[in-house]
């Protein structure tokens, strides 16, 4: 249930601020829109191949890149959450119960 929540906010602060996932990878997501293009009757694209491999090398270390900053980015986004939160030792539960013997 608690990642079910998780994800319907993340969804929904997705879809009323008009942003996209800020941890994704942009080839991976663009191979799945092709997919969903393909899927849905869009012609297959024709071209040859050129120069593939340099370019596959360009853009996987273009999202390497983009992947150590979005850990980072992570990172430091748990540390403020976890700042942010009240010690445990709130209210009622920072007395200690009074024993009767």
């Amino acid at each position: 249930m608690a990642t079910a929540r998780k994800l319907s906010i993340l969804f929904w602060c997705m879809l009323t601020r008009g942003q996209d996932y800020a941890h994704q990878r942009p080839a991976l997501t663009k191979k799945k829109l092709r997919e969903l293009e393909l899927t849905a009757g869009a012609k297959p694209r024709t071209k040859a191949a050129a120069g593939i491999w340099s370019t596959n090398r360009a853009i996987r270390d273009a999202e390497r890149a983009l992947t150590e900053q979005a850990e980072v980015s992570y990172k430091r986004m748990v540390t403020d959450q976890q700042a942010g939160r009240p010690s445990r030792k709130v209210g009622a539960s920072a007395t200690p119960e009074a024993r009767i013997n």
